[in-house]
């Protein structure tokens, strides 16, 4: 660039900083470097550059899956993807479950260690009276893990039916399947494991807002 005084490096992590945080540093920083461009001209410029930063973003998708053993497929498996997930969560988890079955007693038990060790979990659940499952977190629920149910009293029929998993707000999983045997070995369930802090943090504010406009209770 002209000017050759612009440190590359600080400069794409001042133009992410802008991004996480609607701040337009960068944008002074690379006028200051390049005297002769415009100020539409730069913003071109680094609006290509978040472009480019959001396309590497959505590179790093994978397919997971659930099929029949006999079946080889080009995509990781539902249960190890969950599995990995849970076991190296460091800050936070959050998890739906539309249904829990006891085949993740031990996943659940992971759980309720993470959150003894200082991992937040957020657990957001389906009309929790007839989920048999959840006895165990229910015993454990307390400051590092909240549980909160959904449940309609006015539509018999509507029901949280999102499969998602995300863990310190870097690696989401959405997928098809339930936290049950059928749903990790004996179905066919498709998902996406996605890394990418901007999708897990719009699924966090999502179920944020969920809890704030109160259509889900804290159990």
């Amino acid at each position: 660039m002209p000017g050759g005084n612009l440190n590359k490096e600080i400069f794409l992590n001042t133009v992410k900083s802008d991004v996480a945080n609607g701040t337009v540093n960068a944008l002074p920083m690379l006028k200051r470097s390049c005297p002769e461009l415009s100020d539409a001209h730069c913003e071109d410029i680094i609006e290509l550059i978040v472009g480019a930063m959001n396309m590497s973003e959505a590179d790093k998708v994978s397919l997971v899956a659930t099929a029949p053993p006999s079946v080889s497929i080009n995509a990781r498996t539902t249960m190890n993807v969950v599995q990995s997930m849970i076991n190296g969560a460091e800050r936070n988890i959050l998890i739906t479950g539309y249904s829990l079955s006891s085949y993740f007693s031990e996943l659940v038990d992971t759980i309720v260690l993470k959150s003894q060790r200082g991992v937040f979990v957020k657990f957001f659940v389906n009309d929790i009276d007839k989920q048999f499952g959840f006895d165990k977190i229910l015993r454990y629920k307390g400051r590092f893990l909240k549980i909160y149910n959904y449940h309609q009293e006015d539509d018999k029929m509507a029901a949280l039916h999102a499969k998602v998993i995300s863990v310190d707000q870097q690696r989401t999983l959405i997928t098809s399947a339930n936290l049950s045997y059928h749903g990790q070995q004996g179905n066919i369930e498709l998902g996406t494991l996605i890394g990418s802090k901007q999708i897990a943090r719009q699924i966090d504010d999502v179920f944020t807002k969920l809890i704030f406009y109160k259509v889900f209770s804290e159990v």
